[in-house]
């Protein structure tokens, strides 16, 4: 590997030396942490094509089973449209039936399948082929796999513009983040969830082996609230647009599974389900189940309380 001591933060660049890991789940480099504006990045053996990369690969190597590595757009999306309460939840106020909503970076229309028969227009910007084909073809939600600002929707205007979860694929967030405004009409709301680099099983409880899984080549970057805010505002957004949230989507049982084992489930399903026990007690099911939803309730409210959970997403009013 060619020398990457001296590294610039792609945020704030300033110099940065101080080297998190090297060991990523797949791939090969190292994440970087700059202690100025508190944002994580990675820094490659090689440079990679991010369009030929996420129209076909990134599919075959990552997927929601621990160890099996290739998935398919039908089982994204019978896995994933389970798991969408948080982000419809921020949505919820946000879209009225005349409303039109762009999501970049769909996926296979998990989130998007729930609303659009809500709204009056849903559109998708997807670079995995497959899925842009099944949101087209299965769930008739019209989708381009081109960039946004080379697709056939540049020229459109969005009440809502969503970017669950990729902002951390791409390289420079300040272009990203303008073509999301770029997008939006005025008075409009950009929103943009990514995984937040105080992520409870490294930040709060330490566990060894999860930052050799939660580090890998496919993100960039490794966003804090501050290195996230630093770059809405280095994008052009103003201090007073901005609102930045915390949530948590694995329960209490699956980071109980990563303390005690570490390492993951075999799948997301518990993790991101809600608690549920069956017993041929069912009296004593039925308690243990409430008992342990309600301490993962108070857990997650705790996390959020000291903004050490698995996402944030940052809600941004296009003035």
């Amino acid at each position: 590997m060619s020398d990457l001591k001296y590294c610039k933060c792609p945020i704030c660049c300033e110099d940065v030396r101080n080297v998190l890991t090297s060991e990523l789940r797949r791939g090969h480099g190292r994440v970087l942490h700059c202690t100025d504006c508190d944002h994580g990045f990675l820094q490659l053996e090689h440079q990679v094509d991010a369009k030929n990369f996420y129209s076909e690969q990134y599919r075959q190597e990552y997927s929601h089973n621990a160890e099996k590595k290739a998935t398919n757009a039908r089982e994204l999306f019978d896995v994933y449209k389970n798991y969408q309460k948080d982000r419809l939840a921020t949505i919820e106020a946000l879209i009225r039936p005349d409303s039109k909503v762009l999501e970049v970076g769909a996926s296979a229309g998990q989130f998007l399948w729930h609303i659009k028969d809500r709204v009056q227009v849903v559109n998708a910007i997807e670079l995995d082929t497959e899925c842009r084909n099944f949101l087209e073809s299965e769930l008739h939600i019209s989708a381009d796999d081109e960039y946004l600002e080379h697709s056939r929707f540049a020229a459109e205007k969005y009440d809502v513009v969503c970017a669950f979860q990729v902002m951390e694929h791409v390289e420079n967030p300040f272009d990203f983040m303008k073509s999301l405004r770029a997008a939006t009409s005025i008075g409009g709301t950009i929103l943009v969830e990514v995984p937040n680099f105080h992520d409870p099983l490294l930040s709060v409880w330490n566990v060894p082996c999860y930052g050799r899984f939660y580090y890998h080549s496919a993100h960039v970057h490794y966003f804090s609230e501050t290195s996230l805010r630093k770059t809405a505002l280095l994008a052009g957004f103003q201090e007073e647009q901005i609102e930045i949230s915390f949530t948590q989507d694995y329960n209490l049982l699956n980071h109980l599974h990563w303390i005690m084992n570490n390492g993951p489930q075999a799948d997301c399903h518990v993790g991101l389900s809600e608690i549920a026990f069956a017993s041929r007690d069912i009296e004593l099911g039925k308690w243990l189940t409430q008992e342990l939803r309600t301490l993962n309730q108070r857990y997650v409210e705790r996390l959020i309380g000291t903004k050490h959970t698995s996402n944030m997403m940052m809600k941004i009013v296009n003035a």
